[in-house]
């Protein structure tokens, strides 16, 4: 398996543009592209996720605070807390229902793709797909920002970075014994 430090390494610095492309988007443009849409809303929260746990640690809920901090979720009219719980269902169970949705403790929320405007059907409110993913790229970029006005992040950054795994830079092994 390639060292990841090696392969990101810019001169003095980290591609993190492209490790975060790599590692998350391509498969999430993949499989939005092949209009496996539950999937790919599977890995963009994944993805959240992970830099999430990069950035904060397991320090409370560090996918809400990696939301609050960097994404700009009101624009599509749903809040941290709601996508958390679509999380929670999708990733969990693959249904809409958390259990704090279940309990109407949290509003419903699914996403949309086509046609014009978010809107509630049933009881659930639609956001764009595409938005979220347009809107989560800001929010990259605006944390990946934060590295660079604050570089005293980056070790903490490698030591959680270096443990998660993608596909890009997951260890294959051979048949035969080493």
């Amino acid at each position: 398996m390639d060292d990841w430090l090696t392969k990101y390494r810019k001169g003095s610095s980290l591609d993190l543009p492209q490790l975060i492309h790599d590692d998350y988007y391509e498969a999430i443009k993949l499989t939005y592209n092949a209009g496996k849409l539950v999937s790919s809303m599977k890995l963009l929260l994944s993805c959240i996720d992970s830099l999430a746990y990069v950035e904060y640690g397991d320090d409370g809920n560090p996918f809400i605070a990696w939301l609050d901090m960097f994404a700009d979720l009101p624009s599509l009219g749903i809040t941290p807390q709601e996508l958390w719980e679509l999380r929670n269902g999708l990733v969990h169970m693959t249904n809409l229902s958390s259990k704090k949705v279940r309990t109407n403790k949290v509003r419903q929320i699914s996403f949309r793709v086509g046609a014009d405007g978010s809107y509630g059907r049933d009881g659930i409110y639609f956001f764009d797909f595409q938005k979220l993913i347009d809107v989560c790229s800001v929010a990259i970029n605006g944390w990946i920002a934060s590295y660079n006005a604050e570089p005293s992040k980056f070790a903490k950054f490698i030591e959680r970075y270096d443990q998660t795994i993608s596909d890009s830079r997951v260890a294959t092994m051979s048949k035969a014994a080493p």
